[in-house]
């Protein structure tokens, strides 16, 4: 039967048929996105009781040892997932399906799927990660199989990938243009006018789809902002304080994940990592999850010491977490880290818990972690429901902490810190 499909695409005109695949594309990533969806609600009423859609925390009125147990389960059945997945074969990310073609020819789908899928059940479980990554991977892998039923080029297919990755963030978090940005901005795809509209169709087409189901409702509750130039002030603070701290979470990120352990000793040190997470939460509930809660918690108003708390444990958390085995995202918990260092900025100029400081600091963090400036103000904007007025504020930060980040890679001390970190990393 794909044989005879093949044949007849063969006959339409390619660009007609790309134009088909792209929409193709966009339709199956939304419907991935809808899927995820569920499972994250099914997961989070199985291990806590209720959904994180239909309470404000996760948490609240959940016994402690519940959380705990829920803790431990996820940490042994992820060790052990992730050990059997990687035993034989290897897991491929996006990028690297997009540049080793090679690759391609040893991905193994299902395994690839399971690997995408389960990260949802680790996060609806309670670990401190994102989900951010899984319906990307899933839009990306499921773009081969499309472009070569309609018999694609091998550069098209890579595009074809790219725009599975962008649908898929689109679909989950509805926000179409901002996942354009995203695949021109991370992904290395060259711009053009053509692919422009291509990747536009396709985001927005899977965020339609998904939003039969998935609301496009702010994920946090923010109360109202009035901006002016009092902002301005705070900004270079802003930068000065946050961007280096980015900078060297992103750093550490990179080296935990490069070093993530795959063979046997995960079926160790990931049961451990939870374990350690069953400590904190225990006197940190909003540790737990993708950074929703701690970013909400901030926005309603913490003490000093908790934000200063919750801003260092999470990042450990997440470290550690991905170090030991775990794969996930971390462009939630980024932005729950932005908003807790500038609360902390905020409390020591004596300004509190101001919004818009709040949210400067989670664009600045963004823009440096997924050094993408356009995309970091896109999905601040997306998660908050921020009007056009806030754009120029969130732009300048952005751009500026996302400049103030390239200096530091250029820095001798910064080549010396990445050997270092290279050099002790446990492999």
């Amino acid at each position: 039967m794909l044989i005879e499909l093949r044949r007849i695409f063969r006959k339409i005109p390619y660009n007609f048929r790309l134009f088909i695949a792209v929409i193709l594309q966009g339709i199956v990533s939304g419907l991935s996105g809808i899927f995820l969806h569920y499972l994250l609600e099914l997961v989070e009423e199985i291990a806590f009781g209720q959904s994180e859609h239909n309470t404000g925390f996760l948490t609240d009125g959940v016994a402690s040892s519940r959380i705990g147990f829920s803790l431990i389960i996820v940490g042994i059945s992820s060790a052990l997932v992730w050990y059997f997945l990687q035993r034989k074969a290897k897991i491929f990310s996006i990028k690297v399906q997009m540049k080793d073609e090679t690759s391609q020819y040893k991905l193994h789908f299902l395994k690839q799927l399971v690997h995408s899928i389960w990260q949802i059940i680790a996060v609806g479980g309670g670990a401190p990660i994102g989900k951010s990554a899984a319906p990307r991977e899933i839009g990306a892998l499921f773009a081969r199989p499309i472009a070569n039923i309609f018999s694609l080029s091998v550069k098209d297919q890579v595009f074809l990938i790219a725009c599975g990755a962008g649908a898929g963030l689109a679909a989950v978090y509805q926000v179409p243009l901002t996942s354009v940005f995203f695949v021109f901005e991370t992904l290395g795809i060259a711009l053009s006018l053509k692919r422009f509209f291509l990747v536009g169709l396709t985001t927005y087409v899977s965020t339609y789809t998904a939003g039969l189901v998935i609301s496009d409702h702010a994920l946090y509750q923010i109360p109202s902002i009035t901006w002016s130039l009092r902002e301005m002030w705070i900004i270079p603070l802003l930068l000065l304080f946050l961007t280096p701290l980015a900078w060297l979470f992103g750093c550490l990120n990179k080296e935990a994940s490069s070093n993530r352990i795959k063979d046997k000793r995960i079926l160790l040190t990931l049961p451990l990592a939870f374990l350690f997470l069953v400590g904190l939460v225990s006197h940190l509930p909003h540790l737990l999850g993708n950074g929703r809660m701690m970013a909400q918690e901030i926005l309603n108003g913490s003490s000093g010491e908790t934000v200063l708390l919750m801003f260092f444990l999470k990042a450990v958390v997440v470290l550690i977490i991905l170090w030991a085995g775990a794969y996930g995202g971390t462009l939630t918990p980024s932005f729950a880290l932005g908003m807790a260092g500038a609360a902390l900025l905020g409390m020591n100029l004596g300004d509190g818990n101001h919004p818009s400081i709040l949210l400067l600091g989670s664009v600045c963090f963004l823009s440096v972690t997924l050094r993408a400036p356009l995309s970091a103000t896109g999905l601040v904007i997306g998660f908050t429901g921020l009007g056009l007025d806030s754009l120029p504020y969130l732009l300048v930060t952005a751009f500026l902490a996302h400049e103030f980040a390239k200096a530091l890679d250029r820095f001798p001390w910064a080549n010396l810190l990445r050997r270092k970190l290279k050099n002790r990393a446990i492999r």
